[in-house]
């Protein structure tokens, strides 16, 4: 039976033992069509199963599947309604409390998404999507302390993820705690060697620290292992720049490393532009002074 003849049975189905035993197979096509980006179909059946299983114990899972296909389709308050009725049906349940806040605060009710967040992870303290929802509303919110215990928390949820490992290293760049966000960039390495963006961020926090050499290394690998992403190239060119203030030949030879590396990288004539401005600008060294023996 192709999908057109299945959901063409599901618009006519009673409420029947028979129709109950139904629910899983069209719950799976309903999930196939999300899978398959096919949105509105996907949020057409799932409309179309709340009505026909309005009675199923297991309707709410429907319920929530139909907000987040909405959330999906933009439609945020018709997300919201169906992810309330989910919550409804079954309080206790996590998922739906993690999917309506993350659709509150992609409408900007910041408070109530944190309100509906926190409900699921206290409702499963292991949930790590509801932890990661958390910190991102937090991070809304500027408030990066409870941000950095949210990632915390998502990755006690999921040690192996490595999204809120990340995540958690760039809160607590923010918060100036250099050497935990070294560790939680390393820590991004160990599970992924060469990944630009902890490479990247690695740069920066040693950057920060005041170790110019060990932060051009990083940005300059970071260049070459995803050399499409520019931050990496315009930071780079700005350290070059500053190290050129007080020690001119080193800037001058990593930029020429770096030309060696990008050859065709508009940064390049920019860059020994401005090297150039910085040595006219230098002070032109004093001569030395002229000693002499009297016999």
């Amino acid at each position: 039976m192709n999908r057109q003849d299945r959901r063409r049975q599901l618009s006519d189905l009673t409420k029947s033992d028979a129709m109950y035993n139904s629910f899983p197979s069209d719950m799976r096509a309903a999930t196939e069509l999300h899978r398959q980006g096919r949105l509105k179909e996907a949020a057409d059946t799932l409309r179309k199963i709340t009505k026909v299983y309005a009675e199923h114990p297991d309707v709410r899972v429907a319920w929530s599947n139909l907000g987040a296909t909405l959330q999906g389709l933009g439609k945020v308050d018709d997300a919201i309604a169906a992810l309330k009725k989910a919550r409804a049906l079954k309080p206790d349940h996590p998922p739906p409390h993690h999917n309506l806040g993350m659709a509150l605060a992609q409408q900007g009710k910041l408070d109530e998404a944190i309100e509906s967040l926190t409900r699921a992870v206290e409702l499963d303290p292991n949930f790590r999507d509801a932890w990661a929802g958390l910190a991102l509303v937090r991070e809304q919110t500027g408030e990066i302390p409870l941000a950095a215990e949210c990632w915390q928390r998502a990755v006690q949820a999921d040690p192996n993820a490595i999204e809120p490992l990340f995540n958690l290293g760039n809160a607590l760049f923010r918060l100036g705690q250099m050497g935990d966000a070294a560790a939680a960039f390393q820590g991004c390495l160990a599970r992924r060697p060469n990944m630009p963006e902890a490479v990247y961020a690695l740069g920066r926090v040693h950057e920060e620290a005041g170790n110019h050499d060990t932060a051009v290394e990083a940005y300059l690998a970071a260049t070459r292992i995803a050399p499409q992403v520019q931050v990496a190239h315009v930071q780079l060119a700005g350290l070059i720049v500053s190290i050129a203030g007080y020690d001119l030949a080193k800037a001058q030879g990593v930029a020429d490393t770096y030309r060696q590396t990008h050859p065709d990288s508009p940064i390049v004539p920019q860059l020994y532009a401005r090297l150039e401005e910085i040595a006219k600008a230098a002070p032109a060294a004093e001569p030395l002074a002229e000693t002499s023996a009297e016999g």
